[in-house]
């Protein structure tokens, strides 16, 4: 039975919108059991099996998380938020000198530079590797407890992929919340954090 309830959990584990259904107790148990069992098992002899797991973790599950989304939704609601037009992501190879920029990222193999799109006419082309322009810069300034509280970006980065909105670039620093979306998608990503910041 161990390996079950293991198996179940990673089951959910790797689809968090399960673990959402799960945690609120809105799924239809023998379902999702024969989802997990077609899926993870290749057969459907330990359905019974499954269910019962999928029940005792919905009830951990609900224990555990209460109150998280009353703090994420708190957070959200005393923070504020700033959106930039005609903006632009350049990914380059290496370092840009003497690039006025609005924020950048650098990996072991990248370096991505949020700027306004007219700062993009004054870089040299070699060297670049991907630019793309014509996008919106959503900052949301929060307050410190932000850090203190667990799940709060993935809720706004879920709300947005609930409502079709891809986030292109994303960027977090100690209060600030920097998102990148496209001019199709920004006013629509207004709307969802707004209605989530209250």
């Amino acid at each position: 039975m161990e390996r079950i309830s293991e198996l179940v959990w990673l089951y959910v584990k790797q689809r968090p919108f399960l673990k959402e259904v799960l945690r609120s107790g809105i799924v239809n148990y023998s379902a999702l059991a024969r989802r997990i069992c077609i899926d993870a098992l290749g057969d459907r002899k330990r359905q019974n099996a499954v269910k019962m797991a999928l029940i005792r973790l919905s009830g951990r599950m609900e224990k555990a998380d209460t109150g998280l989304e009353d703090r994420i939704l708190a957070v959200l609601r005393k923070s504020s938020m700033v959106v930039k037009n005609k903006v632009a992501v350049v990914t380059a190879g290496h370092e840009l000198e003497g690039v006025r920029h609005l924020s950048h990222v650098k990996s072991g193999r990248h370096m991505t530079y949020i700027m306004e799109q007219r700062e993009v006419e004054k870089l040299p082309k070699k060297g670049l590797w991907k630019i793309e322009g014509n996008l919106n810069l959503v900052i949301i300034e929060s307050p410190e407890e932000v850090e203190g509280v667990p799940g709060v970006i993935s809720y706004i980065l879920g709300a947005l992929a609930s409502e079709g909105v891809n986030v292109v670039e994303f960027i977090s620093c100690y209060t600030d919340t920097l998102l990148i979306v496209r001019q199709a998608d920004t006013e629509k990503a207004y709307k969802v954090l707004s209605s989530i910041m209250g």
